[in-house]
């Protein structure tokens, strides 16, 4: 029998190695039994000790022996064999204990884990419950190359593409708290009780009385484009929150505030009127002094340059410009987005590095106010980087004050006035600047680029059959045009009553009877080729009309009479002498229909011919006077042989209508003919409108003046010629005397003045006749145009009721759920 021995070790921890088997000895006891020992270890790394011996592999059980000291033997054995031996020292740890220890990390991690997501969870639900879900679009920011085209797509579809980014917007981001503005000392300096600042941006109140609550106004710092706090929105001041307004005005040193509603709207009060009027010039609120320096009135804000005093402080005037926006209708958005860049220009204009925020209110301070601001921060975006991202800049409104952008058209409208810069730029042009500019505009290039003025002319939208005329193309009407090229719109034409059986005097609610819309088919409105035009200060300013035809004559007095007309101009090539088809009086008195109409004198110039007419109506018995200018210098030509001829006689006819401070309330419309009712009293309107806006602001908008008109009536400034007529005639008004820009005043023999007793005895007549409407008509409302994308408001500011606005229907017409905007 034969022995050999090997040692091993074996362990079953992967931390712990056990220790090695030394000294292991194999006697020969007898002659067929063996004796294994080992020497037991001391470090043995681990808390068992146990040994296994075996011989051979292992694999016979009674040759195998386990014992927990190293002392085996082995009897029976076999003679004449050869035995191996094999000794194994492993290590036996508590695998209950560490089981127990491997499963409570994993609960701890498991239930840690947990925890996470459900407070995860619990965040979301928050968040989904006070903000709406806040499911905001992804909408990417527009490059000012595509704005056109993205303005399209997203109006597709009845503007659903708007309404769904607009709806997407959380109203109210409840994360923010208003506890301040919830509490009973504040609660009554809120106009609206929804409509309150968040706690984290308000703008808060540092030298107040001490008492609870004086620190409180409801007003919120909001972001520009790139400047952090660049504008404080405010709700309109209550008549207990004047002097916290002026407070903030004055802590915050804000020089400009801009104001975008009037005080009363719809017999409701919008805003207490914190400053002082003309008669009182001087108002004290608490510790403030406020002084009216001066005001000046334009047809769509009032400028006003006010004083602000700390009776606190010594040495302490300020200097505050106060800009009121009075264009903005009661329900809906301004017709023409124009408007609102125009008065982003006035407030850029008188903007200080050095002075604090730009005051925003209107009423509740979210829906005017946003929108104004939004424009003017798109407006930077815009020219900075040549993309905007409304959208996203909405969402930054909201999450700085609830409710800002307040409905959808208001969101459309900053989408417009983008665009409308973005297409035409900036037209206006100071006085000063006149003669430079037009020198620019007409320099030639090299080769056959075109000048800056033929591109301008070519930027003009035509606005070809964006609105219908129906009604001046039926079977019965067509003979009573001239012209099938200047047919007018059914949104303005010109109504004429058939039913003459009471004094139109006796109704003062006139203009509201001649309100139409494109599908209106009234049997009792005769039809007239004439169409109303606004003026400079106001709506329905101007009748342009074509000369009438012999059998609508007696249509063109009814007309003069029905809408009280007090001025015919005249610009059509006729004479009393050739006795034309285009002469619709006598040198005596010749009726036409119910009308009598009479030459009480005439007076005769080197460029036009004043007449005092008496027109009377035969069955009523009524007389009123008719001033009439007939035009001698514009002959077979497309143009007058000078400018300055017909800005000669348009400064006669405002002369005679009263000081141009009282232009407004002149009787108004104007009656303009020409051949066509377009061509030359486009001409005439444009000039009028230029010449207005020059004496009043100082500046010239040739571009705006002429797209207004090209959408009031078909067939205006058709040709490049009759635009740049427009700044020649300016030109001439304005030259340069000594380096500056002074009017031309009218000659002595130009300039003629008529007393005589028929206008005596017709006075009180005219004291009678119609005062012109409001800024903003109902059709200015309705019609919201951009050229050539336009919009119709939708429901108002907070502060407003909800009210539909009716509009009308035309071939290429979309309509969404808020502004129904035309692409033309």
């Amino acid at each position: 029998m034969v022995v050999s021995n090997r040692k091993y070790v074996v362990f079953l921890h992967s931390l712990t190695v056990p220790a090695v088997v030394t000294n292991l000895k194999v006697d020969l006891v007898e002659h067929n039994v063996i004796k294994v020992t080992c020497h037991t270890v001391n470090n043995f790394n681990g808390p068992e000790e146990k040994y296994i011996a075996c011989l051979n592999d292992c694999n016979e059980k009674n040759l195998k022996q386990e014992k927990n000291k190293c002392e085996f033997e082995f009897k029976d054995l076999s003679y004449l064999t050869t035995y191996k031996v094999k000794v194994c020292i492993i290590l036996i740890f508590d695998n209950d204990k560490a089981l127990i220890g491997f499963l409570v990390f994993l609960i701890i991690l498991t239930s840690v884990a947990l925890l996470l997501v459900i407070y995860k969870i619990y965040i979301l639900k928050r968040r989904k419950s006070h903000d709406v879900s806040e499911n905001l679009m992804p909408v990417e920011p527009i490059a000012a190359e595509v704005l056109l085209e993205a303005y399209k797509r997203k109006l597709a579809d009845e503007g659903r593409l708007f309404l769904a980014e607009f709806q997407s917007i959380p109203r109210i981001f409840s994360r923010y708290s208003v506890k301040e503005a919830k509490k009973p000392c504040n609660v009554p300096k809120n106009r609206y009780v929804d409509i309150l600042p968040y706690d984290y941006n308000r703008v808060q109140l540092t030298t107040g009385n001490g008492e609870a609550g004086c620190d409180y106004i409801n007003a919120s710092f909001i972001d520009g484009y790139k400047e952090s706090k660049k504008y404080i929105a405010a709700q309109g001041p209550k008549e207990e929150t004047v002097s916290d307004f002026w407070r903030m005005v004055w802590e915050q040193q804000s020089s400009i505030i801009v104001m975008v509603t009037r005080c009363e709207e719809g017999n409701r009060v919008k805003c207490a009127q914190y400053w002082p009027s003309p008669d009182r010039e001087t108002e004290i609120f608490e510790e403030f002094i406020v002084k009216l320096n001066s005001e000046d009135y334009c047809p769509d804000y009032t400028i006003r340059h006010l004083s602000l005093t700390n009776k606190r402080e010594k040495n302490s005037e300020r200097e505050v410009t106060h800009i009121q926006f009075m264009s903005w209708p009661d329900h809906g958005v301004p017709g023409d987005p124009h408007l609102l860049l125009k008065l982003r220009r006035r407030v850029n204009a008188f903007k200080n590095f050095f002075s604090g925020p730009i005051v925003v209110h209107c009423s509740a301070g979210v829906g005017r106010t946003g929108t104004y601001i939004g424009i003017d921060a798109m407006m930077e975006g815009l020219e900075a980087e040549g993309r905007v991202d409304i959208y996203g800049y909405v969402v930054r409104l909201r999450r700085q004050r609830c409710l800002m952008v307040q409905v959808e058209a208001q969101y459309i409208l900053i989408h417009q006035a983008l665009l409308e810069h973005n297409q035409f730029g900036e037209t206006e042009i100071t006085l000063p600047e006149l003669h430079s500019t037009l020198s620019t505009l007409k320099q030639k290039n090299s080769g056959n680029e075109p000048t800056l003025m033929e591109e301008e002319f070519e930027r003009l939208p035509a606005f070809k059959n964006w609105r219908t005329f129906n009604t001046g193309i039926t079977e019965e009407n067509k003979k009573k045009n001239r012209s099938s090229d200047a047919i007018p719109y059914d949104f303005n034409r010109v109504l004429l009553r058939l039913d003459e059986g009471h004094s139109r005097d006796s109704e003062p609610d006139e203009d509201d009877e001649e309100e139409s819309s494109d599908e209106e088919d009234d049997e009792s409105a005769k039809y007239i080729n004439a169409s109303h035009i606004d003026g400079y200060w106001g709506p329905r300013t101007f009748i342009a009309a074509q000369t009438p035809l012999p059998d609508t004559m007696a249509d063109f007095w009814s007309m003069v009479y029905q809408k009280k007309a007090s001025t015919i101009v005249m610009l059509s090539n006729c004479s009393e002498e050739d006795k034309s088809d285009c002469v619709y009086w006598d040198k005596d008195k010749k009726s036409f229909g119910d009308f009598e109409v009479e030459v009480a004198s005439t007076d005769t110039s080197p460029t036009f011919i004043t007449r005092n007419m008496l027109i009377r109506h035969v069955k009523r018995k009524e007389s009123r006077p008719v001033k009439h200018f007939q035009f001698l210098k514009w002959t077979s030509g497309e143009l007058p042989e000078k400018p300055q001829d017909l800005t000669d006689m348009i400064k006669d006819i405002k002369h005679s209508c009263g000081s141009s401070k009282s232009q407004r309330n002149i009787p108004i419309p104007i009656v303009v003919h020409c051949n066509n009712g377009s061509t030359r009293s486009g001409i005439f309107c444009a000039l009028w409108n230029l010449l207005d806006s020059a004496e009043s602001e100082k500046l010239v908008d040739v571009f705006q003046v002429t797209k207004t008109l090209r959408k009031e009536r078909q067939g205006m400034f058709l040709s490049l010629e009759q635009y740049q007529f427009l700044y020649d005639a300016m030109e001439g008004v304005f030259p340069v005397q000594n380096g500056e820009v002074k009017p031309v005043q009218a000659s002595a023999a130009d300039s003629v003045q008529i007393v005589n007793e028929t206008k005596a005895a017709v006075q009180p007549a005219e004291e009678k006749a119609e005062q012109p409407a409001s800024t903003t008509s109902k059709e200015q409302q309705e019609e919201a145009e951009s050229a050539p994308l336009v919009a119709d408001g939708g429901k108002g500011d907070k502060e407003e009721e909800p009210e539909k606005v009716s509009t009308e229907t035309t071939p290429l017409e979309d309509k969404s759920n808020g502004p129904t905007v035309t692409v033309v």
